[in-house]
């Protein structure tokens, strides 16, 4: 039997300890919209579905702290940008919110700017070398 295909990526789901803040965070430095709540089952919203802009309904945030704490510093997700540019106003940008950052790390492959989400878990926005004009 042949390999099925798969026809898209629906989320990266999040592992969050406290949901309001991370939701709060993510509103705020990504933009995030929330299309979908799920509550448990006393009412009480444990996670949470949404857009990022430019990239669609791709996100879900699950309230989680054992599961986020597990994860320490690993990079959770890596968001493509059009170019290293794109990378320098993002680091502006994260600067006017207060939101700390490395430098912009330059490789052969492309170019990197690395952030923390509230769990202090990584986000990587990455500019590939063929848009970045990285050798």
């Amino acid at each position: 039997m042949s390999m099925p295909t798969l026809v898209g990526l629906r989320n990266v789901k999040v592992p969050v300890t406290d949901l309001p803040v991370a939701i709060d965070w993510y509103v705020r430095v990504l933009g995030f919209r929330v299309t979908i709540e799920f509550p448990d089952g006393n009412g009480v919203v444990r996670g949470v579905h949404g857009e990022l802009p430019g990239i669609g309904a791709v996100l879900a945030l699950r309230e989680d702290p054992e599961a986020a704490r597990g994860l320490g510093v690993f990079a959770i997700a890596n968001f493509e940008v059009a170019d290293r540019d794109a990378l320098e106003t993002w680091a502006t940008y994260l600067d006017t919110l207060d939101v700390a950052h490395g430098s912009i790390f330059d490789s052969v492959h492309g170019s990197v700017l690395v952030f923390d989400n509230p769990d202090g878990q990584e986000i990587h926005l990455y500019a590939p070398a063929h848009a970045s004009g990285t050798p």
